[in-house]
């Protein structure tokens, strides 16, 4: 589906469905339709802010050299009037607010997902932690809830089942409800038809 066409959908709000699409397409490398996502926002007077916040988000998922992309084609298609800085917590305040969001999202399972990241490696577990989760994700910027569904978004666009479920429960726990959930997987994969397997795991 077309942006347009998506963003006349019930059951997500445009900006945060535009948000979902920015960050799927930062994995896809579409950066047409990155460019044309921040148009609309614009045009909506949506907070560029919000972009921003997707786009360091996206590291996480996507990897550096496209999120260098990823600005690169904000900055064309919504020049900022100075270069964006700052926005996370105090660095005292990162590593408890990191585990708080990690324990909020992975509820009773946090404990074995803990002993599998250390099972990879230790260090691995503790980037997770202190950089994805304590660094980034609790970025005042975005809301728990619609940094969640973004997680959700970008996971089905890889085809990445099981974190996807992890996610989706988060999201569920800040507030996002199932049809926001439908409306995300609608939006990455595009098939309503699709949608169902994801659904029936959560």
């Amino acid at each position: 589906m077309g942006i347009d066409e998506l963003l006349q959908r019930d059951g997500l709000s445009p900006a945060t469905r535009l948000l979902v699409l920015a960050i799927a397409s930062v994995w896809r490398g579409d950066w047409g339709r990155l460019e044309g996502c921040a148009q609309r926002a614009r045009q909506r007077r949506q907070p560029r802010q919000d972009f921003e916040e997707t786009l360091l988000q996206a590291v996480l998922f996507a990897g550096f050299p496209r999120v260098v992309t990823a600005f690169e084609v904000l900055g064309d298609a919504w020049p900022a009037a100075a270069p964006p800085a700052g926005g996370a917590l105090p660095p005292d305040q990162q590593a408890a607010a990191g585990r708080a969001l990690f324990a909020a999202i992975y509820g009773r399972n946090e404990a074995a997902v803990h002993a599998m990241l250390r099972g990879f490696h230790g260090d691995f577990h503790d980037f997770v932690l202190e950089s994805a989760y304590g660094r980034v994700l609790s970025r005042p910027g975005l809301e728990p809830r619609v940094r969640e569904l973004l997680a959700v978004g970008v996971l089905a666009a890889q085809d990445q089942l099981r974190q996807f479920v992890g996610h989706a429960r988060g999201a569920l726990h800040f507030g996002a409800t199932r049809s926001e959930l439908r409306e995300v997987l609608v939006t990455v994969l595009g098939d309503e038809k699709r949608i169902e397997p994801w659904l029936r795991r959560v």
